[in-house]
């Protein structure tokens, strides 16, 4: 290693995602920083990290080898960003204790940056880490770095609307990128990588913003120009990008809106938030488009301007695309005391807006564009009362026939806010489970659907392990179809998790068709498999053939391979194994003789 490190701990902010396969803007902003100055460094993943290091410390000799290859660098900076918790398939942030077993790691008095949210919910929790030439960032992390390098002195600092583009822009193009694990899948194809980029910063509820959130505490909202976003992202695709979600907006109805200083509810102006997605559009290399946030509110109030940008959403944004409604509480007691941005009659006439132009089936065998719908739990003001205002919210959007494409339950982070009925809280996330989102999964996919393209990650369990990324044994094609269960989901903004019972190379992407629903997830077979070569495990994955049936048609399939016979047919197989032809062979199984 040489100059400095760059350790990507993730960031899962409001308006920021960076956890794999997404990567964050405010990591290649760091990066920007140092190619803009030409300075060297070495870019890794937490991830990365942690497969580089465990092996080697086994031994006190590998501790010390690991350290004298590290006193090389010049400094490092690592970014830990995660301050909603969650579960993730791909990829974990780095803890508190992760982040006290790197800092231990690092010689001692090598200049060590740490930047991002988490790192000031750390610090205001007391968390006082002991090692010298220590700098904790409270404001831009990028500019604190270059401000270090510029004076050999720490310092708080804010990037300028230049350095804004030129580090954007710069690290478009930046190892962060280039060296990214998800960018190339194995068989040198693009990868899963699906690049954040930032619209603007802050949020119009600046003066009186939700009082759990960060965002409002960032000011008065900066934009950037339609022409510099565009910019960056062609910069992005000039490196590999692929799959993009334009992130790094609390809402992106008000992307350069009117009256943002003076109103409460600001104007959406359709113009600029339609110039980006056409222009981005117009790069033939893109493949996924996604946004994030959006204001029920602004919607509700301002309902012209709104249908206009719904309408352009749906026309440029790839299928599956999801805008996240942050109701957080149905009990007008918890929205007035914590200043939450929209009220149920709101969030309802939002919700019928983007069902009324969304709802059409894409491409990818997903709807176009839909809500989802944010909950949070120990809010000032909360009772037992508010979880069934909660449930009755939801019933009653039910019962209308709207369609919600993800329901968000989580716990409010930081201090100030109430203890949570935890008995309550979990029959509240169960019902919600069991009786909103199965219902809408089987009502929104029913069984016989093939969705495109669902991206393979995981055997046997749905979070990514990292023997699964070191052993080429799991992406080995040699497996496919043997005994096991694979977890995927398609690219893109809060992707459904498929599970399939067999196994498929990881890291390569395949059509399936439905079979059955969970809760959230859906469990499915993969379309085109060759009746030929299919496997028991394959076969009993298809409704209406189960184990029986599976094991006869691997029997027929021998019986007439001893006399050196093919079948030349799907039906012909499965007359050969006397079963009934179910309505969904068609669909799944092929010939290729």
């Amino acid at each position: 290693m040489e100059g400095w490190l760059v350790l990507d701990g993730y960031e899962d902010e409001p308006a920021a995602f960076g956890v794999p396969n997404y990567l964050g803007f405010h990591i290649r902003y760091i990066c920007g920083v140092l190619e803009a100055r030409g300075v060297p460094y070495t870019y890794m993943t937490i991830d990365e990290w942690r497969m580089y290091q465990k092996p080697r410390l086994a031994e006190p000799e590998d501790r010390n080898a690991l350290k004298l290859e590290l006193s090389e660098l010049d400094g490092a900076v690592v970014l830990a960003g995660a301050v909603v918790p969650g579960k993730y398939v791909r990829g974990t942030p780095i803890s508190r204790r992760e982040m006290d077993e790197v800092l231990a790691i690092l010689p001692s008095g090598q200049p060590v940056l740490c930047g991002g949210w988490a790192i000031r919910h750390w610090r205001y929790d007391g968390w006082t880490p002991l090692r010298s030439n220590l700098f904790c960032a409270v404001q831009d992390t990028d500019a604190s770095l270059d401000h270090y390098l510029s004076t050999g002195e720490w310092g708080h600092a804010r990037r300028t609307p230049e350095q804004w583009t030129r580090w954007a822009h710069a690290g478009a193009s930046s190892k962060a990128v280039m060296e990214h694990p998800d960018l190339t899948a194995p068989d040198g194809t693009p990868g899963p990588l699906t690049y954040e980029i930032e619209l603007y910063q802050g949020c119009v509820r600046f003066k009186r913003g939700c009082k759990f959130c960060i965002e409002p505490k960032k000011g008065l909202p900066l934009w950037r120009s339609e022409e510099d976003v565009l910019g960056e992202l062609t910069a992005a695709m000039d490196a590999g990008v692929r799959h993009v979600r334009i992130g790094g907006a609390t809402d992106i109805y008000t992307y350069r809106a009117e009256g943002v200083e003076d109103l409460e509810y600001p104007i959406p102006d359709p113009e600029p938030i339609a110039k980006v997605l056409h222009g981005a559009r117009e790069d033939e290399r893109l493949g996924i488009l996604h946004v994030d946030n959006a204001n029920p509110s602004i919607v509700a109030e301002s309902i012209e301007p709104s249908t206009e940008i719904t309408k352009t959403l749906v026309e440029t944004l790839s299928d599956g695309a999801v805008l996240s409604f942050g109701l957080e509480s149905a009990d007008p007691t918890v929205h007035e005391q914590n200043w939450l941005n929209c009220n149920p009659k709101q969030l309802r006439i939002a919700i019928r807006l983007v069902n009324e132009y969304g709802r059409q089936r894409g491409e990818r065998g997903l709807p176009r564009l839909l809500p989802g719908l944010n909950f949070i739990a120990g809010l000032n003001g909360e009772t037992e009362a508010t979880y069934r205002m909660n449930l009755e919210l939801l019933a009653s959007l039910r019962n209308e026939g709207l369609w919600l494409r993800r329901i968000n339950i989580r716990q409010v982070e930081g201090r100030g806010f109430q203890e949570i009925p935890e008995q309550t809280f979990r029959e509240f996330k169960r019902e919600v489970r069991e009786s909103i989102d199965r219902p809408l999964l089987k009502e929104m996919l029913p069984i016989g659907t093939i969705l495109r393209d669902v991206w393979w990650e995981a055997h046997n369990d749905r979070i990514r392990r990292p023997e699964q990324v070191l052993d080429p044994s799991y992406r080995e094609a040699s497996i496919h179809g043997a005994p096991g269960i694979t977890f995927g989901r398609q690219i893109g903004a809060y992707p459904i998790l498929v599970g399939v019972p067999y196994k498929i190379p990881l890291e390569t992407g395949s059509d399936i068709l439905v079979t059955g629903h969970g809760m959230r997830s859906i469990t499915g077979v993969e379309v085109g498999l060759d009746v030929n070569s299919a496997t028991q495990q394959q076969f009993m994955a298809i409704p209406g053939i189960g184990g029986k049936g599976a094991w006869r048609l691997v029997s027929a399939r021998a019986r007439a391979a001893s006399r050196g016979v093919t079948f030349d047919s799907v039906e012909s197989a499965f007359a050969a194994a006397r079963l009934n032809f179910p309505a969904t062979a068609d669909s799944v199984l092929s010939c290729d003789a």
